[in-house]
């Protein structure tokens, strides 16, 4: 059964690229037997993820190095 029309929200949106970048998403899509389009969304999703992960788990130092063991350090 389709979903009724109206009940997914989405956002359109227009990207240029340079022709090399294209032509690289373009062979990934054919490789994987899908649309440019759901690349990019793939690429986007990832990007978003990898931000989120970052944001809400930085890479913190456990022990902050001060004066003489910061300068110690080769």
């Amino acid at each position: 059964m389709s979903r009724p029309r109206g009940s997914r929200k989405e956002a359109r949106l227009s990207v240029s690229l340079d022709e090399g970048d294209y032509a690289t998403l373009c062979a990934i899509a054919r490789r994987r037997d899908v649309s440019v389009a759901w690349v990019v969304r793939q690429a986007v999703a990832g990007l978003i993820q990898t931000e989120r992960q970052q944001t809400e788990n930085p890479e913190l130092p456990l022990i902050q190095k001060t004066g003489r063991e910061a300068q110690a350090q080769p």
